[in-house]
């Protein structure tokens, strides 16, 4: 189906290579960004000990939360605000319909909402629970209420998503077995949910990505037309260890809401999806489930050229076949790179040089990160010079066309 155009034109002036597009762009990475002030009105008192902990952790000079006092989402929409304002400041950071006149302020069409604070770190107090050290004023059966919380914000998800159509909040679906999984996912589906998030540093319901026993969620998503989603996040369970990071010149670096910003976690942060994707196109994942579509954000975009060129050779390549011929793939892996993976790149990386070397102009996709620090100040300009000298059509894949795989109709 083809997707409609909600707005003539954008209030902002798009950059010139782009002007047609407006109101027809889709952004695949936006996040909520709910002051805390608010977090209670949305989702309940139970949030008051994880949101306390947060301005605790603020007296103790870890900025967690940048914005405490602030109340409300009443910031002007302009160019200024829009592009140069962030977080809890920036106008439509959690008021829907006050996002939905940003993006037609920018000529967005639909935006992929990803978690704001209150369940990036009820996340955070998931994969931390043992952890005394982190959080500590919260006791008891903290994994549990790690769970609450998270059940908590995708309610809120599902109210969002069955309210409207062109922001798509993106469900935490995380549980203990693939089972659960399902039984969380198809309730939420049928709530409405269109978009699920995936802990995407460890083996989901403690199983492969490729394990029958996943099968079944698989397939639901798939029929359901709800994309899989992996986005970086404050989970650091791919590594046994993180002393890897212990060194004099990984100190010091701003703590991001999301992850740590030293060189070393810049270097790697792309492992976890790497190992994610390889894992679901070499174990038949998208063999067995065509349709299926895997997005993911800020895990930068440089890793996908070189994992299909190397699950190609070495696919093809290797002097033991497995006697196993039910488990062969139809397609080379790089196909299933093409069909089923799209990837939203930061605005300052080379996607042009990317695409020169590789290919792969059916992956990658515009993202704002909305209203991130990483965003930049002027992503959609920025993505524009990163792809100086491409086509018309390869601009209109990456604004267009690409992310609408992500946000269908």
């Amino acid at each position: 189906m083809a997707q409609s155009q909600t707005t003539a034109s954008a209030k902002w002036k798009l950059p010139d290579a782009i002007a047609e597009f407006a109101g027809q762009i889709n952004d695949t990475d936006g996040h909520e960004a709910m002051p805390i002030k608010r977090w209670a009105d949305t989702f309940g008192d139970e949030i008051k000990p994880l949101a306390d902990a947060l301005l605790q952790a603020g007296k103790d000079g870890v900025a967690i939360i940048q914005n405490p006092d602030l109340e409300g989402d009443s910031a002007e929409i302009n160019d200024e605000t829009v592009w140069k304002w962030k977080m809890e400041k920036a106008p439509g950071s959690y008021d829907i319909k006050r996002r939905i006149e940003v993006m037609d302020y920018t000529g967005v069409y639909r935006q992929i909402m990803y978690p704001g604070i209150a369940a990036i770190y009820a996340h955070a107090l998931y994969n931390k629970a043992d952890d005394s050290k982190v959080f500590r004023n919260i006791t008891g059966d903290r994994k549990a209420y790690a769970h609450r919380l998270m059940d908590l914000y995708n309610d809120w998800c599902a109210r969002v998503s069955r309210e409207q159509d062109r922001v798509r909040p993106t469900a935490l679906l995380i549980a203990e077995t693939p089972e659960l999984m399902y039984e969380k996912a198809k309730k939420l589906v049928d709530k409405g949910v269109r978009l699920f998030m995936l802990a995407t540093d460890e083996p989901p319901g403690g199983v492969s990505p490729a394990s029958p026993r996943l099968g079944p969620l698989w397939d639901l998503l798939s029929k359901a037309k709800c994309p899989v989603l992996g986005h970086i996040s404050i989970s650091e369970k791919l590594f046994a260890t993180m002393e890897w990071r212990n060194a004099p010149a990984f100190q010091g670096w701003m703590l991001g809401a999301e992850f740590s910003l030293d060189p070393w976690t810049l270097s790697n942060i792309h492992l976890q999806i790497q190992n994610y994707v390889m894992t679901m196109v070499l174990g038949g994942v998208f063999d067995r489930h065509p349709d299926l579509v895997f997005g993911c954000a800020e895990f930068t975009g440089h890793w996908v050229g070189p994992l299909a060129e190397n699950m190609d050779r070495f696919y093809g390549s290797t002097p033991f076949p497995s006697g196993q011929q039910h488990t062969k793939l139809k397609l080379r892996p790089s196909d299933y790179i093409r069909r089923n993976l799209r990837v939203a790149c930061f605005d300052f990386e080379p996607v042009g040089k990317y695409i020169d070397r590789y290919g792969f102009e059916e992956v990658f996709c515009y993202a704002s990160d909305y209203p991130h620090h990483e965003g930049g100040k002027d992503p959609m300009g920025s993505f524009v010079r990163n792809l100086d000298g491409k086509s018309h059509e390869t601009l209109k894949k990456v604004f267009i066309e690409n992310g609408r795989s992500l946000l269908p109709d």
